[in-house]
């Protein structure tokens, strides 16, 4: 990773050598753009060393916690995580990795294909597999992993389901909790994208509570929000969280940080005991434990991260550039354009 730093200056002189030093950066753009391609062509033959992808049992109405199929990695009850993704057996063929060959519902595939997405990498297919399968889990993950879309996967394909036989509800079924709005708007996102016919809400503080609260009273499939939102229309009696099968928890160190810690255990405490839950989080701080004690059973641990305590995934690099508010202009436009 690269970090280029320039110094505040209001000279002309010093500014023309900030404008070659911002070239000189969107050179380097250019060349990590060539390198990262080359990094998907390795990648690409990295994937098609791994086993077919055995078939998912059927889920029952509300019964989404049936009998799961084998496992091909380490199952552990204890807090450590023990499981990484190098840990899989290595085996030839490329299917086990084909969206199009997971059994899912077909309007995922179609959808996800529209986007451009066909295939899972190896990183999202340690969080799938379980996920598939209705274990709990407890994943130390580095934002940008494509984690959403591993965790989303099975969710949206069982709602879909059992909408199909049991015909749709008012109350969601899923409840997505994150720290703040923007990554609940990336994850709403991601729901409505891959599985358009479901609905979705994403809810977080700042904006008027009565169109949440009406979109609600319609009906939803997904919700994705704030810890504190979803605390006001609990309060409110516009949320009702009784027919919850799924939880996610994501970037959970984060609520702790921001001051969520108390509202994810009041939220946790009014949602049914039987569930599929799923937390996700790069590091594992002491209050971390103690939810995945409490409110997880008997659940999978992943490590995503490993020793590296760098919370982005690879191939994501953060570059700063210091400036006066009259140069920020001149160094945003090429970089932006």
């Amino acid at each position: 990773m690269m970090n280029t730093v320039f110094k505040r200056t209001t000279s002309l002189a010093s500014r023309r050598i900030l404008a070659a030093s911002a070239q000189t950066l969107l050179h380097h753009f250019h060349s990590t753009a060539t390198v990262a391609a080359a990094a998907r062509d390795a990648e690409t033959c990295f994937i098609n060393r791994f086993k077919p992808f055995p078939g998912f049992p059927a889920s029952a109405a509300k019964g989404f916690h049936a009998k799961s199929g084998p496992l091909y990695f380490r199952a552990s009850t204890s807090l450590q995580a023990e499981y990484a993704v190098e840990d899989y057996v290595e085996e030839k063929g490329s299917e086990a990795l084909e969206i199009s060959n997971l059994g899912i519902a077909p309007e995922i595939v179609s959808a996800l294909k529209n986007r451009g997405i066909t295939k899972l990498f190896p990183i999202q297919r340690a969080v799938l597999e379980p996920a598939m399968q209705g274990r709990d889990m407890i994943g130390r993950a580095k934002t940008g992993t494509g984690k959403t879309l591993a965790f989303g996967i099975p969710i949206m394909d069982k709602i879909i389901r059992y909408n199909a036989k049991h015909g749709r509800g008012r109350n969601p079924m899923c409840l997505v909790l994150a720290p703040t709005r923007e990554l609940a708007k990336q994850v709403e996102k991601e729901f409505h994208e891959s599985a358009p016919n479901l609905d979705t809400i994403c809810v977080y503080g700042g904006t008027p509570i009565s169109r949440q609260m009406r979109q609600l009273d319609y009906g939803v499939d997904v919700a994705v929000g704030t810890p504190g939102r979803i605390i006001d229309l609990l309060k409110r009696g516009a949320l009702n969280l009784s027919e919850v099968q799924f939880l996610v928890l994501d970037e959970a160190d984060q609520m702790l940080q921001v001051g969520f810690a108390e509202d994810v255990e009041t939220i946790l405490e009014r949602l049914p005991a039987n569930r599929q839950s799923m937390m996700f989080s790069a590091t594992m701080p002491n209050w971390i434990r103690s939810l995945t004690q409490k409110h997880l059973k008997n659940p999978l641990t992943i490590d995503l991260v490993g020793e590296n305590d760098q919370k982005l995934a690879e191939g994501i690099s953060l570059y700063s550039i210091a400036a006066d508010m009259r140069g920020k202009a001149g160094i945003l436009g090429p970089l932006i354009t």
